[in-house]
C-alpha cells in the first residue's frame, strides 16, 4: 500500500502543492502485476477548488514473460500520472460530500489519505505489450521438441513422411541416370 495522508493540503487554499518522493520503494501491486524491484518516481499533489491534482512520473522494473520463448525477463517502464482526487468527506466539517453518479474521479478516503497502489496498477498495466518480447532477435521455441532455441541448434531424427507423399520419396530415392 502507497498512501499519502493529505489532510493538510486540504486544509490549505486551492494552489497549494506538496510533493512525494518514492525512492526505492517497495509495493506489491496485485497478483496480475508483478515488480521486480524498487519503483522510483515524484509526485507532486497540488489542491484544486474541488480535491487534489496529482501530476508526476514513475519508473518501476516489471517481470514479464516473453511470448516467444516463454521466459521471464524484467523490463523498466516508465509512466506519467495525472490524476484528480476527490475528497469523501468535507474537510472542514467532516460531513460526507454527497457523490455524483457521473462522476468517475477517484477519492480520497475517510481518514484523508490517497492510495496510489490502485492508480499505480492501472497505469503500470498499460504499459504491458501485446507481444512481450525478451529482446526483439528472440528466437522462441521449437517446433519439434518446445526447447528454447536460444540454447543453440539441435536435431531432431528425421520424422517420417507424410503417408501421401510416399510415391514422391521413392522417386527421390531412385538413382539418376
Amino acid at each position: 500500500m502507497i498512501a499519502v495522508n493529505v489532510a493538510g493540503l486540504l486544509h490549505d487554499g486551492p494552489g497549494a502543492t506538496r510533493e512525494v518522493r518514492l525512492r526505492d520503494h517497495y509495493a506489491a501491486l496485485g497478483p496480475d502485476l508483478e515488480v521486480a524491484g524498487p519503483m522510483d518516481g515524484l509526485l507532486r499533489l497540488q489542491r484544486t477548488n474541488r480535491g487534489i491534482l496529482v501530476r508526476g512520473s514513475v519508473t518501476a522494473p516489471l517481470r514479464r514473460t516473453c511470448a516467444r520463448c516463454l521466459e521471464p525477463y524484467v523490463e523498466d517502464v516508465a509512466v506519467t500520472i495525472e490524476e484528480e482526487f476527490l475528497p469523501t468527506l468535507d474537510p472542514e466539517t467532516g460531513i460526507p460530500v454527497a457523490i455524483d453518479d457521473e462522476d468517475q474521479a477517484l477519492r480520497i478516503d475517510d481518514h484523508h489519505e490517497i492510495d496510489f497502489a490502485p492508480l499505480l496498477h492501472d497505469e503500470l498495466s498499460l504499459t504491458e505489450p501485446m507481444h512481450p518480447l525478451c529482446r526483439p532477435d528472440c528466437p522462441g521455441l521449437c517446433a519439434v521438441c518446445g526447447a528454447p532455441l536460444a540454447n543453440g541448434l539441435h536435431l531432431h531424427e528425421a520424422d517420417e513422411p507424410d503417408p501421401r507423399l510416399a510415391p514422391l520419396a521413392r522417386l527421390l530415392e531412385q538413382p539418376k541416370d
